[in-house]
């Protein structure tokens, strides 16, 4: 087998790995392809997490109101507060239980349907009197509806609409960031 000459002179009879010249250049290469990518993949990853936003608190609203048509009882979402209190954070965990009033305890008596973990979004607003959302034996929000307004840290926005009906659709308007 004939060995392939080398294209730099070496003083040993082999020349192996690269020059540092040709090293820094790919270094540098590197440096200049990762300084693009890194914003876009921000991006990329904001908008991923109002995708899973919106998904997670679809799927806890129509959850809730399928059970509530099902079992002909109030079914009630809220954010897990401390101890048995319903709290005011909707990107921290949610409950789904049987509701009993407008009271928002987490009784002990009370049936927990489902837990959903916490957000991942840095915020999500709704309504001003921290009530949670309700839904009657009918399907129906009423008195309990209302928009959810999810931003990001990066500044991405969606806003996600609880009809008086117990529909949710996604707005078409973005909220303004707080």
């Amino acid at each position: 087998m004939a060995r392939k000459p080398c294209v730099y002179r070496c003083a040993r009879a082999k020349c192996l790995g690269a020059t540092l010249l040709e090293l820094l250049t790919v270094l540098a290469l590197c440096a200049v392809l990762a300084s693009v990518a890194v914003p876009g993949y921000r991006q990329l990853a904001a908008r991923q997490d109002i995708a899973a936003e919106l998904a997670r608190l679809g799927g806890a609203l129509s959850l809730a109101r399928s059970a509530a048509m099902a079992s002909r009882r109030p079914i009630t979402v809220c954010p897990k507060g401390e101890g048995t209190q319903c709290g005011a954070d909707w990107a921290g965990p949610l409950v789904i239980v049987e509701a009993r009033g407008d009271d928002g305890y987490l009784s002990a008596d009370r049936r927990v349907l489902r837990y959903f973990a916490a957000s991942r979004v840095a915020s999500v607003h709704f309504r001003q009197d921290d009530k949670p959302v309700r839904f009657l034996p009918t399907g129906r929000a009423s008195g309990h509806n209302g928009t959810f307004d999810i931003c990001t840290r990066q500044g991405l926005a969606a806003s996600l609409v609880l009809s008086n009906f117990g529909r949710v659709r996604q707005s078409a308007s973005a909220p303004a960031c707080r």
